[in-house]
């Protein structure tokens, strides 16, 4: 069903749950929410979208390594697996597990960053800067959901502050995220890592996709 409504929506490109439903009838409005929340279409307001990603360029490791083996290595990851314990279970360096671990952070925030430009091109608004070991990330809430850049995204028109929920919403998940970014290896490409523990708050190993 999910891949039926992909490919829909990838020819519609933007449409409302009327739209699909009328093609594919109804009580499939749980399945977008599910596919809202994997990041493969947008919703603002009413209106879903889909939106193509500029796929990233393959590690060189991607090369050497069977399909098999690299679904091992995405579940690990999505599971939480540290990439030590993920080198010892696969028989794989833990530089080449890190070098996966790095290129599937950067799907993530990629695939938010696509996410949040849409809903900032339809209302603006300004980011909260926040800190981890001093450097500075900027929050973005929109409908409940946490983004975040590691620069404030620009525009020529007025930008909207947070409202006074949206702003004590934003302060709560920052100091949920503060107990998790808890390395200081995390302090190269930290908006990544940012970005890797939203997308895994509150899911189940079952609920994680890349």
């Amino acid at each position: 069903m999910k891949n039926k409504i992909l490919k829909l929506a990838k020819r519609l490109e933007t449409f409302s749950l009327e739209d699909i439903e009328s093609i594919m009838g109804e009580g499939i409005e749980n399945v977008l929410q599910e596919l809202v929340k994997d990041g493969h279409l947008i919703l603002v307001g009413e209106i879903y979208s889909y939106k193509t990603e500029q796929n990233l360029p393959l590690p060189f490791c991607f090369k050497f390594h069977s399909q098999e083996k690299i679904e091992m290595i995405t579940k690990c990851f999505c599971a939480g697996v540290k990439s030590k314990q993920a080198s010892f279970l696969l028989d794989i360096g833990d530089a080449t597990i890190q070098n996966f671990y790095k290129h599937f952070r950067q799907m993530i925030y990629e695939r938010q960053l696509n996410a949040l430009k849409t809903h900032f091109e339809q209302k603006a608004k300004i980011a909260k800067m926040r800190k981890f070991y001093d450097i500075p990330v900027y929050f973005y809430l929109y409908e409940d959901e946490l983004f975040v850049v590691d620069k404030p995204l620009k525009t020529k028109h007025n930008k909207l502050p947070h409202t006074k929920e949206e702003s004590l919403q934003i302060k709560v998940l920052y100091s949920r995220l503060r107990r998790s970014i808890n390395h200081s290896q995390m302090k190269q490409n930290l908006a990544q890592h940012v970005a890797e523990h939203i997308w895994r708050y509150g899911k189940k190993f079952y609920e994680l996709g890349i």
